[in-house]
């Protein structure tokens, strides 16, 4: 994996990190998350890092039919 140098700096500050800092860390990280998820559900705003899947179409030919030969 290639990280650029500032991931490289976060990573290696964490490692840093007493557990109880890493938790503490991690918990306010996950009350951002909750909040900017809140926010989003009613914003109603699209989320800008996804993208929409194309329908499958329903082909003839893979339903489930019974076969009938001569």
């Amino acid at each position: 994996m290639d990280l650029n140098l500032d991931e490289q700096r976060l990573i290696a500050e964490f490692r840093r990190l007493t557990p109880s800092g890493r938790d503490e860390l991690l918990a306010a990280a996950a009350a951002l998350l909750r909040k900017a998820g809140n926010r989003e559900l009613h914003d109603g705003s699209e989320v800008s890092d996804q993208c929409c899947l194309k329908q499958r179409e329903m082909k003839p030919e893979t339903e489930k039919s019974p076969f009938f030969t001569e």
